[in-house]
Parts: structure tokens; C-alpha cells; sequence
């Protein structure tokens, strides 16, 4: 596999890309095309190909959660052409924001003679890429130089970061192909048979509030109702690198938006249980804290429902490090028991916090300081009011 690739050595920058929206369609190729010339599966929905792409769904034998089920096997010949060829391509659900960054990514593993250089490529316009057709003259492909291996796989991870002009309608992914001329051995005669198999498509923006637009299930069931494949989808392609889908003009239906304000609930009240509620050194609720405890959400749930509760469990300085966590944890976890058996909260809404003698909020070194810091105390956040 090394001789397959131009493996430029490079540091891939690190974005805080991980709860960013992917703007791809089936960017896992996980949903599955049905022809409406066979009537049968015959690729992935919101990709499409050229008829000299042979294209074929593989299934992963062991599915994670980069994987998923399936990959895109697509296979073709090199005749030599040195030039961005492309492999496939997807329109865009929604148009992107001017000026604004993207990076595309995602998984690639190829196959070939070891004698020939592969280089992924990326073009993004309002047309599916074809060389040397006039629409896209304009367009300028470019080779994706970010890419290193995946430990313990075939596959390569690659990244391209661009930005947007806010005329991107499609973006075709493709390859540069070339000899090894730097062997000094003959020059290869015939047709080379290349392999490329692809997983994990994302097109993510850098600002983590960019969200699809508002049109994106439409437009995603207009791409997904393209059924037409073979003939009439390359004619589209090659003849004028748009094909027959009705997606609306760019406005501000279809244009990527930010994610709205999330209502936060608002700290109600901060209950703290102090060192009088726990027998020394246990982690059992003294009939005390109980009483607290049921006084304080009889009288405070009809007001305003709670919609979370953090429990922070400290402890003083006496003991080892891992004797006044593991206290503090039990403690913690002796209130979300009671409150899951009182139905006050689901576990999902109760987040328990142990810091042990981390957290003093008085000195260690007096009895008095100590009883004070060995406390519990419940963060109550109160749902918004409608």
C-alpha cells in the first residue's frame, strides 16, 4: 500500500471538528439506491458516477462507529490521463456560506501497480467536475496533501479545508494518477486497473454553530427520489454536469444557518447536606437527610419541574487520596438512589461529581474546618418556564 500513495508528511491541523454538522448527504454510504431501470440496488443514494466508475457496495465485517456497515467500492482503468479524474460526486442539500470554512474528510484505501502515484482530489462548484467539458473550464480542481495512514487498516484518513465561495453545488471527489518515473524502469504499457474503496464522507464547517438550512429534509427527498442511474446519469454528467433534480434556488430556506440559542435551565437552588446527615466514614443517609430530602422536593416540584441535578460529594483531608474519593463517589451515589427511588429523576438526569478532599471550603486543619468541608451538595437546575 505505501507505493500506492504520495504520502506527503505533514501535520494535519487539529479543529474542534467533533460536534460539528456533517452538510453531506450519506456521507457513511450506508443507505442503499434502488435503479429505477433494474429495479434493483444498484449504488448509494445522493452519490453518483460516471459510466466508465464501476461502483459496488462492500460490507464491513466488523461495523464501528467509523465504518459503519457498508463502503464504496468504485473501479476504473487509468489510460494515462495525469489530470483530476473524477470518481464520484454529491449535490449539496444546502448551499454553503460565503467566506465562510469547510473542511471535507473522510476514509480512502487504494489499490494498483505499485508503480503508480495516487493522489486524492476534491472540486467543488455549481457542477459535477468532467474534464475537459466547457462547463467546467472554470472550475479548478484541487489534490488533497492531508492525509496519513489509519493504524491497523488499509485505509488512509484525509482532510481538504477550503473556503466557500457560496456557489457550491456539488463537490465531485476524484483522483490524480501518474507513473513513478523516478524508478528509471520502463514505462508501464496497457490499462492499469485501479481500486478505491471509500468511507466516512463529512463536509464539516469550522464554525460549530452552522447548521443545515431549513429546506434540508426537502431538498435531501428530491436528491434521494433520483432513481435514474447508467445512461441517463452519465448523459447528465458528462453532457452538462448537472443532473434533473429540482432543488430550489439558494435563499435563506436553503442556505446553512446558525444553530439557534438553547434555552438553559437556570439554578434553582443549591441543597447542601453537611458531615450531620452521614455516620463517620459511611455513606448511608441518616433519617435526617432523608427528611431534608423529601421535605425539599415535595415543596418544590409543581412550582417548576427540575430538569437536571448535578451531586458533588466532598470530603476533608483525613485518609488517602483514593479512600476520600471513593467516599465522596458513594455518598453521590446514595442521593441519585433516593432519588430514583422517589421518581424525582431518570439516572440520564443526575450527573454525580466526586471530588474527595479536592475542594476544601474551610481549613483541613481544625476539626471545625474539616466537618465543613465534608459535605454533599445538589445543584438543582429548574426547567424554563414556559
Amino acid at each position: 500500500m505505501r507505493s500506492a500513495f504520495l504520502f506527503i508528511i505533514c501535520s494535519i491541523q487539529v479543529y474542534n471538528l467533533s460536534a460539528q454538522t456533517n452538510l453531506l448527504l450519506n456521507g457513511g454510504f450506508e443507505d442503499i439506491n434502488t435503479c429505477s431501470e433494474y429495479n434493483s440496488e444498484c449504488g448509494v443514494e445522493g452519490w453518483f458516477y460516471l459510466k466508465d466508475v464501476k461502483a459496488q457496495m462492500l460490507s464491513n465485517d466488523t461495523t464501528t462507529l467509523s465504518m459503519g456497515r457498508n463502503s464504496f467500492g468504485l473501479f476504473f482503468n487509468w489510460l494515462g490521463y495525469t489530470g483530476f479524474s473524477p470518481l464520484l460526486g454529491t449535490l449539496l442539500p444546502c448551499r454553503l456560506q460565503k467566506d465562510k470554512r469547510y473542511t471535507f474528510k473522510g476514509m480512502v484505501s487504494a489499490k494498483l501497480n505499485p508503480r503508480l502515484i495516487f493522489k486524492a482530489g476534491i472540486s467543488t462548484g455549481e457542477k459535477f467536475y468532467v474534464p475537459k467539458r466547457p462547463f467546467s473550464s472554470s472550475m479548478h480542481p484541487d489534490s488533497i496533501t492531508q492525509i496519513q495512514r489509519v493504524p491497523n487498516s488499509s485505509f488512509y484518513q484525509f482532510e481538504f479545508s477550503f473556503t466557500a465561495t457560496g456557489s457550491e453545488k456539488y463537490v465531485t471527489f476524484g483522483t490524480y494518477i501518474e507513473e513513478d518515473t523516478l524508478s528509471g524502469k520502463k514505462t508501464l504499457i496497457g490499462t492499469q486497473s485501479v481500486s478505491v474503496i471509500l468511507d466516512n464522507f463529512q463536509l464539516l464547517p469550522f464554525d460549530a454553530n452552522e447548521i443545515v438550512c431549513y429546506d434540508f429534509m426537502k431538498n435531501k427527498k428530491e436528491i434521494y427520489n433520483y432513481n435514474s442511474r447508467h445512461k441517463e446519469m452519465d448523459y447528465s454528467l458528462y453532457g452538462r454536469g448537472d443532473l434533473t433534480i429540482i432543488i430550489d434556488e439558494p435563499d435563506s430556506n436553503n442556505i446553512t444557518r446558525a444553530k439557534p440559542p438553547e434555552e438553559k435551565p437556570a439554578i434553582a437552588d443549591t441543597l447542601k447536606l453537611g458531615d450531620v446527615f452521614f455516620d463517620f466514614n459511611k455513606a448511608k443517609l441518616k433519617p435526617g437527610a432523608l427528611t431534608m430530602l423529601e421535605t425539599f422536593f415535595r415543596n418544590n416540584l409543581s412550582d417548576q419541574p427540575v430538569d437536571s441535578i448535578y451531586i458533588n460529594g466532598h470530603t476533608d483531608s483525613i485518609g488517602t487520596d483514593a479512600s476520600n474519593l471513593q467516599l465522596s463517589r458513594q455518598r453521590c451515589e446514595s442521593i441519585q438512589s433516593w432519588l430514583q427511588l422517589n421518581k424525582i429523576l431518570l439516572q440520564d438526569h443526575i450527573q454525580i461529581h466526586p471530588f474527595g478532599k479536592t475542594k476544601p471550603i474551610a481549613s483541613n486543619t481544625t476539626p471545625q474546618g474539616r466537618a465543613m468541608n465534608r459535605r454533599v451538595e445538589m445543584i438543582v437546575f429548574r426547567k424554563p418556564k414556559k
